[in-house]
């Protein structure tokens, strides 16, 4: 049912599951039939490859779709990256995107680089296309004995400098440059530790490099965990060198929560990170560049204090859930209207 179902549960929500299989037919057959057995205003798309068919099955019903993106790049992690399945599968994307822009009453984008990215690959069809950016929260602000009981829990030192990256194991978050990133800091300072959160396909791989490059005792796998927040207000740093984005959450999650982040300088993240205010950004080649950045974080709390301090504060001007949503609902209304 996907990991967000309780808790779309718990907050009045109600779920229903039509699964995408192999008979695409079958899916738009039941989604139909589900909207069909309702009152709804408003069908909100967000199948990114698959968003033709949500289109596809309101075709004739006359209510509005609205379908969003939230990428600038429609890549596969599974087997279907193999030659010829690819292919296949990169035609059909443009044959279901195209049609879902085509019978959408409205478009969106999670930044501004996905709007332009999409819109020029697959066509505008004169839609209204909007930016709405994602939300969060800032959590309660780290204290000294929390850092303390990060750090004892992993068995490091009070003072251990201590990066956090949050993503899932696969080719888009570069996790190859971020071990070499972090092989570089530690030559700098060897009481330096790394957090990785979060799983995927590639963690055998970047387990494997991790012990090629005599990192085991500097790094440590934390798996997917429900305390993402908590983890990185009590780290140091945010770390976080993807090769592309829609809107990272994960970086806007260490903006609210008052950490310095360094990343890379691609769409998506540069309007998520204000460069040289609440973080520094770099090409992701330039792993010198980014181990230097960190460093100068992790060699100088104050610089980390503001630099994380500025995030806090833009989080709360201009990425709040509170506005999101507002943002969000003053959409579905003009959608409506």
């Amino acid at each position: 049912m996907g990991s967000y179902a309780p808790a779309a549960r718990e907050l009045g929500a109600q779920v229903y599951l039509r699964r995408l299989g192999v008979s695409q037919i079958r899916f738009i057959k039941g989604l139909r039939e589900l909207i069909e057995s309702g009152t709804y205003d408003i069908v909100h798309n967000h199948l990114q490859v698959y968003s033709g068919l949500p289109a596809l099955a309101c075709k004739s019903l006359k209510i509005p779709v609205i379908t969003s993106f939230h990428c600038t790049e429609f890549v596969s992690d599974t087997w279907l990256r193999h030659p010829g399945l690819r292919h296949m599968r990169d035609a059909y994307a443009n044959v279901s995107i195209r049609y879902a822009i085509r019978h959408s009453e409205m478009v969106t984008g999670c930044s501004r680089a996905v709007v332009e990215c999409v819109s020029k690959n697959f066509g505008t069809n004169g839609n209204d296309w909007r930016v709405l950016y994602y939300g969060t929260d800032p959590p309660p602000h780290s204290t000294k004995e929390g850092r303390r009981e990060l750090r004892d829990s992993l068995g490091w030192p009070k003072d251990t400098p201590i990066i956090a990256h949050v993503g899932r194991f696969a080719q888009q978050k570069n996790h190859f440059g971020l071990l070499r990133i972090f092989e570089i800091v530690c030559r700098r300072l060897p009481n330096a530790k790394m957090l990785l959160i979060g799983g995927g396909p590639l963690r055998p791989a970047v387990e494997a490099m991790v012990q090629a490059l005599g990192l085991s005792e500097s790094v440590r796998f934390l798996g997917y965990r429900d305390d993402v927040p908590t983890l990185i207000s009590r780290s140091d740093l945010f770390l976080f060198p993807s090769w592309f984005e829609g809107l990272p959450v994960a970086a806007l999650e260490a903006s609210a929560a008052g950490v310095a982040v360094v990343a890379s300088k691609v769409p998506g993240i540069n309007e998520a990170i204000e460069e040289g205010v609440t973080g520094y950004l770099f090409d992701p080649r330039d792993h010198e560049g980014m181990a230097n950045a960190a460093i100068s974080v992790l060699s100088d709390p104050g610089l980390g204090g503001r630099v994380g301090a500025a995030g806090r504060n833009r989080i709360l001007e201009g990425f709040s859930k509170q506005i999101s949503a507002k943002s969000l609902l003053h959409l579905y209304h003009e959608c409506i209207g």
